[in-house]
């Protein structure tokens, strides 16, 4: 009986976790295409700009989590993003975490991470580490 009791607590408590306590969310503000303004930041401080690096990046976010990335009006990359909730090592507090496939070549831009908004127009993606690096967008649609 007692190892019956301890297989069903086993259970139950397998049963109510989950992976870094990751819960979808909606993406209705993040729709649109985005505009790259930069990368920057690293244990070694380095900066990416269109400027620096000849590229114009477009990030484009659909309300079905799909997204396309086009590098000079060229699609360099495609698939389904997901967008979660996880603690922020910025704030402490659960945000917003955008994760891109693993499988996706380097874009410019930093590919999973706590993505913000700012005044309708600007956006935000930082890789959620101490050394880490963000990358800024303005929306254009």
């Amino acid at each position: 009986m007692k190892k019956l009791i301890y297989l069903f607590i086993l259970t139950l408590g397998i049963i109510s976790c989950s992976s870094d306590d990751e819960t979808e969310i909606s993406n209705s503000d993040l729709v649109g295409v985005w505009n790259w303004t930069g990368t920057s930041g690293g244990l070694i401080y380095f900066e990416e700009t269109p400027e620096s690096t000849g590229k114009t990046i477009h990030l484009t976010l659909n309300s079905n989590y799909n997204f396309s990335i086009t590098e000079n009006s060229n699609e360099i990359s495609s698939g389904t993003y997901v967008l979660t909730l996880k603690k922020s090592i910025y704030s402490g507090e659960m945000e917003r975490f955008i994760q891109f496939p693993e499988n996706q070549q380097y874009t410019g831009i930093v590919n999973r991470g706590i993505i913000k908004t700012y005044e309708t127009n600007k956006l935000d993606i930082s890789d959620n580490n101490h050394d880490g690096i963000g990358s800024g967008f303005t929306k254009i649609k």
